[in-house]
């Protein structure tokens, strides 16, 4: 993967969280989504970048065909984590979302011990994507918490408030995408920020 490409699929992948974000917002703030579903898009989604990671990982030439059936094999079981059936509640959730995290997390460190130039920059775009599903996960229990709740002003004002807060993530985003540069370094921590602003705020609200 050349710099320069690298850079145009860092600024692709920057678009498109930010029309994921929108639309999670959106779906977010009219509770036309229950948690469930949100749930399952969200790990559609990422099975089909799991997918296109897939297609990058067989361009490797450089990887010992142990390093590759390795990966392989841990990439299978992130995806049968993702092919579980829907969560019917916070609880089947948590579990589901635990598993998929640790799958996540050991095929990305099988990745590490690889020094294929080509492969490690799919890993970071790999670990963009992880961090933004990650990030996602943390919106889908913010709305499988509201679901406990009953109808009323307190679940309205609540519900204002998270909605509030995705707006005013995707504006900084914007502003990201705007201030964009060549500077690869620049726009994964920027990414990175962008992420961590989310999933804070996520933990901070739960222990309200």
């Amino acid at each position: 993967m050349e710099e320069k490409n690298f850079s145009e699929q860092t600024k692709q992948f920057m678009a498109d969280w930010q029309k994921r974000l929108e639309e999670m917002q959106l779906q977010f703030s009219l509770g036309k989504m229950d948690a469930g579903d949100a749930f399952e898009k969200q790990k559609e989604q990422y099975k089909t970048l799991l997918q296109s990671f897939k297609e990058n990982l067989d361009k490797g030439r450089t990887m010992s065909e142990e390093k590759l059936a390795e990966m392989k094999d841990k990439m299978e079981a992130l995806r049968l984590q993702l092919s579980l059936g829907k969560a019917d509640g916070m609880d089947a959730f948590e579990e589901q979302k635990n598993k998929i995290e640790l799958a996540m997390h050991e095929f990305y460190v099988a990745g590490k011990t690889n020094f294929d130039d080509v492969y490690n920059k799919s890993l970071t775009m790999f670990e963009h994507n992880a961090e933004a599903f990650k990030t996602g996960l943390e919106i889908v229990k913010l709305q499988f918490s509201l679901g406990k709740m009953d109808l009323n002003d307190e679940l309205k004002e609540k519900q204002k408030e998270i909605s509030e807060k995705m707006g005013e993530l995707s504006n900084h985003f914007k502003t990201l995408q705007e201030a964009a540069t060549e500077n690869i370094e620049e726009m994964n921590m920027q990414l990175k920020d962008n992420f961590e602003k989310m999933k804070s705020f996520a933990e901070s609200w739960f222990k309200k």
